[in-house]
């Protein structure tokens, strides 16, 4: 990518603006995550990308903005994916499987948004955010709709959904975390199988549930 000049009057051409955008949000992207967001300048990035630094900040003002422009286009690209599984008409348990999986491969194959999810709570709290699971208002819908599949369906025992939906995140977000600091290799589809058998099978032996049951109801 290179520096260029407009002629003066001469409109912006939207798709090279755009792809010019890509380019500078992908290269810091790589950047704050390996550096960190104190060691990473606006300079560092132009330098990588071989342009002047008056580029980089024709398109982000400032460090902070290319730097939150990172985090909110892959929050983006994890809540498209996430949508897409969410928006099929398929069965309940499915659904969840598939999400799950979507989830732990989207970080296994970006694990430089898991580091820069870190980076963004340590350095900017006014912006923490959920990493969908735990959703803004506006999403509480799509949620609330597959949760009422489940229990309608019989298929869940009777909870708040929130407290389905905050465990299911965290739980999610800690092997997140775990895997990117432990620098551990996992297979994301062989882990999804790993949690959905505990969060949907338990942990608990038949006779060791009816127990309890039978404890609970004395």
């Amino acid at each position: 990518m290179s520096s260029t000049t407009r002629a003066p009057g001469r409109p912006e051409d939207p798709a090279l603006k755009a792809r010019r955008e890509g380019e500078i949000l992908s290269a810091a992207a790589k950047l704050f995550a390996q550096r960190g967001y104190a060691d990473t300048q606006m300079q560092t990035i132009a330098d990588h990308l071989g342009v002047g630094n008056g580029t980089v900040y024709r398109y982000f003002r400032t460090k902070e903005a290319l730097f939150l422009a990172t985090v909110e286009r892959g929050l983006a690209e994890l809540t498209a994916e996430m949508d897409a599984v969410f928006g099929e008409n398929g069965e309940p348990f499915e659904q969840m499987r598939q999400a799950v999986r979507v989830y732990l491969r989207f970080f296994h194959r970006r694990p430089e948004m898991a580091e820069l999810f870190i980076q963004e709570r340590a350095a900017f709290r006014h912006h923490h955010r959920s990493l969908y699971f735990t959703s803004k208002d506006e999403d509480d819908c799509k949620h609330a709709e597959f949760f009422e599949s489940l229990r309608v369906a019989g298929l869940v025992r009777e909870m708040p959904m929130e407290r389905f939906f905050n465990v299911v995140a965290d739980l999610l977000y800690g092997i997140v975390l775990t895997n990117l600091l432990s620098g551990r290799t996992v297979d994301p589809d062989a882990q999804a199988d790993d949690v959905l058998d505990v969060i949907l099978n338990g942990v608990l032996s038949d006779s060791a549930r009816k127990k309890l049951l039978r404890k609970r109801g004395s």
